[in-house]
């Protein structure tokens, strides 16, 4: 029994005594490859089946793509085996199998194995269990990547349409600004109105470009800028708190920040627009939603708090992937994380907690080193 006793052959030969096993052993051929070496190639000739011993070995399909030569399928360790589905079917090699570390193999002939089996049916038994776990788990991460695939592509066509609409809309949201402007000198006493429009429509440019860059998978650097949170708080409650009014949502703040923060504020400020949006429009018309601020270790907190309903346990280890969206007529599922985006450009974090009392918690942490 040298080469059972070499390598554990018992998961594909459970079932079998010892004294059955070793009628075979003497025909095993033990084998040897270092690192880097291929094993096996794709269309040779099938005629082994192999047993890992030690080591680690990469299986990979060829492919008709220049860009793509190749795609790895999986990595088997020991105890595992492969080529054996060029046996079962008697077809050429399907893939191409590369030692990533050096192994030890067993190498099975397939005259032996075919005799082995009739004798010993469990042992195809054992084979077809392996085979339906390694195709279960095939069946995964292709449902993972058509999901991928089809994100990607809805991405790629957002990223279309939010490019053609930067183009469309930059001549009109120009003249905006321009006739505001315009205003703004022949009655110097509109200029807060004047102000408030051409902050407006550069939001309108800013929130669109951000959609594209997303799409796109751009990164940009946040403008770091010291900011008094008392203000920034003042001017987000008095942005909402007449919309909120409307339909009795309290909108309250509590500052505990003595001291300046540092942070991109108009990023921040679209985060935290979008997070109480978010808060209003899944409560009914009565509550409080609740903007606090606090510091430590290096650390500034902002948190929107609210008495909703709370996000939905169904969606909620992926609220933050692209097209997350429920309860929403017209939501595209991009805003959250567009918002996480914003917040780790700032090398921070957005997390979400469901609050046991009922209603939702967002946190935006973002280290005041950045500064």
């Amino acid at each position: 029994m040298t080469n059972k006793d070499a390598c554990d052959t018992v998961g594909i030969f459970r079932g079998m005594t010892e004294a059955e096993i070793d009628e075979f052993s003497p025909d095993l051929q033990r084998v040897k490859y270092v690192k880097g070496a291929q094993i096996i190639s794709e269309h040779d000739t099938a005629d082994n089946l192999y047993f890992i011993c030690k080591g680690k070995v990469k299986i990979s399909k060829g492919l008709k793509n220049l860009e793509t030569p190749s795609a790895d399928l999986t990595t088997l360790e020991p105890g595992e085996f492969f080529g054996e589905m060029g046996i079962i079917n008697d077809e050429a090699r399907s893939a191409t199998v590369v030692a990533t570390e050096d192994v030890e193999l067993l190498l099975i002939p397939k005259d032996l194995f075919l005799r082995i089996s009739f004798k010993h049916p469990e042992v195809m038994f054992n084979l077809m269990q392996t085979l339906s776990g390694r195709l279960r788990d095939t069946n995964e991460r292709f449902a993972s990547l058509m999901d991928e695939m089809i994100s990607k592509n809805r991405l790629m066509a957002i990223g279309m349409a939010a490019s053609k609409i930067i183009h469309d809309l930059k001549t009109p949201l120009t003249v905006i600004v321009l006739t505001a402007q315009l205003i703004e000198n022949l009655f110097p006493g509109s200029s807060e109105f004047s102000q408030s429009i051409v902050k407006q429509t550069r939001l309108i440019d800013q929130l669109v470009r951000e959609i594209l860059d997303f799409a796109r998978g751009v990164e940009s650097s946040p403008l770091i800028q010291k900011v008094n949170i008392s203000d920034f708080f003042d001017e987000l409650k008095e942005i909402n708190e007449s919309t909120l009014k409307g339909r009795n949502i309290r909108f309250v703040t509590e500052n505990k920040v003595k001291d300046y923060v540092h942070f991109d504020e108009s990023k921040i400020r679209r985060v935290l627009m979008n997070l109480i949006k978010n808060s209003s429009e899944a409560m009914k018309n009565d509550g409080e939603i609740k903007l606090s601020a606090s510091s430590a270790s290096g650390w500034l907190q902002i948190s929107v708090i609210d008495d909703g309903p709370g996000v939905p346990p169904a969606i909620r280890d992926k609220l933050f992937e692209p097209f997350v969206s429920e309860g929403k007529q017209y939501g595209t599922g991009l805003g959250l994380p567009i918002c996480r985006k914003l917040v780790q450009e700032h090398r921070g974090r957005l997390e979400y907690i469901a609050l046991e009392q009922g209603g939702s918690r967002f946190d935006i942490r973002i280290p005041q080193s950045i500064k």
